[in-house]
């Protein structure tokens, strides 16, 4: 396995896991891909190797992970807003998981600021009065995942979060295991970029288990 520390836009540090696969002795092979000319770039790449059976791996499928009982998530190139352009790319599939903590049993999701959710075309009273959705609203535009979600963690809740607002309080808390915060986004880049959305930035807390 492999882990890739990105230094990106607006001195954002993301740390990726590449698992390689038992036995591969195939190159690792990292491609750049840019529009040309258009403007100055940098980057700054660390890349380590995680030997099998490492307590550092990550789980399978995981590209993040993180091994605290709390901590700030942010999408891929979170940023400002900037007026008619979208931050994140489209045709995102990935999963970050939250290793389990000793004896706690569910996972509080809320933004780190009242305006840091815009995963999705804003709605219009489907959910919550200001922008947000969920379920199968989400089907077809840009979600994040949480299974079980719910504002209380109570019942079966809802797998999928879109739209620029997280339920009716920008928390969701859920009891399934692992922990797991799945990003998907869809094909339209322009309808994201004429809602000029920003992505996500967003503190997940461990909470404890109740005797």
């Amino acid at each position: 396995m492999l882990t890739c520390k990105c230094l990106i836009q607006y001195s954002l540090f993301v740390t990726v896991y590449i698992d390689m696969g038992r036995g591969s002795a195939n190159p690792v092979v990292l491609s750049v891909v840019s529009n040309g000319d258009r403007m100055s770039r940098k980057w700054k790449i660390k890349i380590n190797m995680i030997p099998c059976n490492n307590i550092d791996m990550a789980p399978s499928g995981c590209m993040q992970y993180y091994r605290s009982p709390s901590a700030v998530i942010k999408s891929f190139n979170y940023g400002p807003r900037i007026e008619g352009r979208a931050r994140y790319l489209s045709n995102l599939r990935y999963t970050t998981c939250i290793r389990v903590e000793e004896n706690f049993c569910a996972i509080k999701w809320e933004t780190e600021q009242a305006n840091s959710f815009s995963f999705g075309s804003p709605f219009d009273g489907n959910v919550t009065e200001l922008g947000g959705s969920a379920g199968g609203l989400c089907n077809n535009d840009d979600f994040i995942g949480v299974d079980q979600g719910s504002s209380d963690g109570v019942g079966p809740g809802e797998d999928r979060f879109c739209g620029t607002r997280l339920l009716d309080s920008n928390t969701i808390i859920s009891r399934s295991k692992p922990f797991q915060l799945k990003v998907r986004s869809n094909v339209d880049q322009t309808q994201n970029a004429l809602n000029s959305q920003i992505g996500f930035a967003m503190r997940y807390v461990q909470l404890p288990c109740v005797m």
